[in-house]
């Protein structure tokens, strides 16, 4: 039936009724249609912040995870260092304990030996404008030890303007007195002075002569190269040494 058919059918007035009702129907539905698509959208759109806050979140537990574990590979490598530097420190204070338990089993149970008197560990520092400090321990290396004493000579030969010159102790203003000694076990020494600046030292000399009590003991020499003992201050510091007197 044509719309011509059924606008006769029904008359003006029902067909202007019917298309009214139709166009209201459209409408009404169009309604529907439109709030179900803004609905749909407004559930993406929600879903979408969702997803986004979710990822936020786990962006941001990353981001603190990361620079947690940044701050604790920065303290492990400054623990590694610390530990490091204990670790050095602690292996050079087992040197120096060992040197020096190395030196009492010496003092306490020293080897066989015909010798009554000895210097040992000699080391000669220097500390700068000809200002040097000698240092020693005096031994008796004898198993049977009773009180034995006497003065250390002290002997520096070397060129001084092309010339050779000896400088020693008790006679010049460079050196200094003798060494005196008195001990049972042992007695570390230490010896400050000056040499003239144009002064090349070569080797330096000890020697005594050594008493148990009032009795001569015997002689003691030792001639040591000044380049063997001399060790610059400014580099490798001062060491430690025993500085008693048994």
């Amino acid at each position: 039936m044509t719309t011509d058919q059924l606008k006769t059918l029904l008359g003006n007035h029902k067909f202007a009724l019917l298309v009214a009702f139709l166009m209201l129907i459209m409408l009404g539905f169009g309604f529907q249609l439109a709030r179900y698509i803004d609905k749909g959208d407004g559930l993406i759109v929600k879903a979408q912040k969702e997803t986004i806050a979710i990822l936020s979140t786990d962006n941001n537990k990353l981001t603190t995870r990361v620079n947690q574990l940044d701050v604790e590979m920065e303290l492990t490598q400054l623990e590694n260092e610390s530990l490091t530097k204990t670790l050095v420190e602690i292996k050079r204070q087992l040197e120096e304990q060992q040197q020096l338990l190395t030196f009492y089993e010496r003092v306490v149970a020293p080897e066989k030996s015909d010798s009554i008197f000895v210097a040992d560990d000699i080391e000669l520092f220097s500390l700068g404008d000809n200002n040097y400090q000698l240092r020693m321990v005096l031994l008796q290396p004898t198993q049977q030890k009773s009180v034995i004493n006497g003065s250390l000579k002290l002997s520096i030969k070397g060129e001084l303007g092309g010339k050779a010159v000896a400088y020693k102790s008790n006679d010049d203003n460079f050196i200094g007195n003798d060494i005196t000694f008195r001990f049972r076990y042992f007695q570390a020494v230490s010896v400050d002075f000056s040499l003239p600046k144009a002064f090349e030292p070569e080797s330096l000399s000890l020697s005594t002569t050594v008493y148990r009590y009032k009795t001569n003991k015997g002689n003691y020499e030792r001639v040591l190269l000044w380049s063997d003992i001399e060790t610059d201050v400014r580099k490798n510091g001062l060491s430690q040494s025993p500085v008693s007197t048994l």
